[in-house]
């Protein structure tokens, strides 16, 4: 059956991913951002700044929401992030996806899909966790009926108008190396293709499972 379906992000690494994957379905697909993707003609696309999305209007049926926009961060900045730049972070990984998860519900949403990170808690002492842990503990307070929460490590994937930076493409070629010894409790940390986030959470949305799903790499890596 096809489905009304928000997506939010659809510029980003699995936000991209997941756009691309849910137009195979054949769905009826509406694309939350702050620009218009030039490519996505044929598609509804509602254009916001997210700062004001309780006064934005809308005239589609939204069945279930897909949330994949983050604050853009340095790998320096997973670790700890300076005072300067909070505000900035909170704000997109907070505040903005509480009002999308919100204006989604307004208009019917049961279902919600967020794309968190491994080790998100909002008890961490690290700003990056506890925010992720935060919005995650926002999102179950708001009653949808199915929230799935994908929690993976690092991203792998060719980012849309973005270049890899250097130190990037090195980090990721070390942690794929010693990828191969994390076994048990330690294969949540390995380094997981975005492609395959995107269709666990879409497989795991369309499933008939209702309640809270957490997604980490164990789900991811059979994709």
């Amino acid at each position: 059956m096809n489905k009304n379906i928000l997506v939010v992000g659809a510029s980003g690494l699995v936000g991209s991913q997941i756009f691309k994957n849910l137009k195979k379905d054949n769905n009826c697909l509406v694309l939350l951002g702050r620009k218009r993707l030039s490519s996505e003609n044929n598609t509804e696309q509602i254009i916001s700044d997210f700062d004001n999305l309780e006064n934005l209007e809308n005239n589609f049926q939204i069945d279930e929401v897909y949330v994949a926009i983050g604050h853009k961060l340095n790998l320096s900045e997973l670790i700890y992030i300076k005072k300067i730049n909070r505000d900035d972070f909170v704000r997109v990984d907070l505040k903005y996806i509480k009002k999308v998860a919100e204006f989604a519900k307004r208009f019917g949403a049961k279902s919600i899909g967020l794309i968190s990170a491994i080790g998100a808690n909002a008890n961490s002492i690290n700003t990056y966790l506890k925010v992720k842990g935060k919005i995650e503990e926002e999102i179950k307070l708001m009653n949808f009926e199915k929230i799935v929460i994908a929690r993976p490590s690092h991203l792998l994937g060719k980012r849309p108008k973005d270049e890899t930076q250097v130190i990037v493409k090195l980090f990721e070629k070390i942690t794929n190396f010693f990828g191969f010894i994390m076994i048990g409790p330690l294969q949540k940390f390995k380094n997981v293709e975005a492609s395959k986030v995107a269709k666990a959470i879409i497989a795991k949305m369309n499933s008939s499972e209702k309640g809270l799903h957490i997604l980490d790499f164990k789900n991811f890596r059979n994709f």
